[in-house]
């Protein structure tokens, strides 16, 4: 129905449009909501790693942040971290003094998932017991572009981040380098 069919009114559910020609391809990349069905936390503890040169070979160094660390048992386990379907089997050492996955478990997530620097990783606990814990992973990536240019480009201007809830750190702000 037109709008002139309708006495010139078009309801907030209608939206008319003439001579529309096909839409053109998005300026930005896809969205990470679009690409990788990212989706809200379920209330479980979590933390998360920005993606950094530690984080990638040939260190492939990574683990758990904040009080969570508090909530993870004092000793080896095996660890399983769930991403997009797919399981990864790692080590949990949690009777070191810097609790981390074991190298080559890390690894295999890393190049399994092609992470690189600047990408995010939410990890959230959803098994845990002194023989297993399971994490749920979801991938942010890290090459959006900023809406505000300049941000982030120089020491002048750089990303700040504030304390992010569930994480437990209390050294907020900090910096990305």
């Amino acid at each position: 129905m037109s709008s002139s069919e309708s006495g010139g009114r078009v309801s907030s559910c209608q939206v008319e449009v003439e001579n529309q020609g096909p839409l053109p391809p998005p300026s930005v990349p896809m969205t990470n909501m679009q690409t990788d069905g990212i989706k809200p936390l379920s209330g479980k503890p979590y933390f998360d790693v920005i993606i950094s040169k530690t984080h990638l070979g040939p260190r492939y160094a990574v683990g758990p942040s904040g009080n969570i660390c508090s909530t993870l048992p004092f000793v080896a386990v095996p660890t399983i971290i769930n991403c997009r379907g797919k399981g990864w089997n790692m080590i949990y050492n949690g009777q070191n003094i810097c609790k981390q996955f074991d190298r080559k478990g890390w690894g295999n997530f890393v190049k399994g998932n092609n992470l690189k620097l600047g990408d995010a990783c939410v990890f959230e606990l959803m098994e845990q017991s002194k023989d297993k814990i399971v994490f749920e992973v979801q991938i942010l990536r890290g090459d959006f572009q900023f809406e505000f240019s300049g941000i982030g480009e120089s020491e002048e201007m750089p990303v700040v981040l504030s304390e992010f809830p569930g994480t437990g750190e209390r050294d907020a702000p900090f910096l990305i380098d």
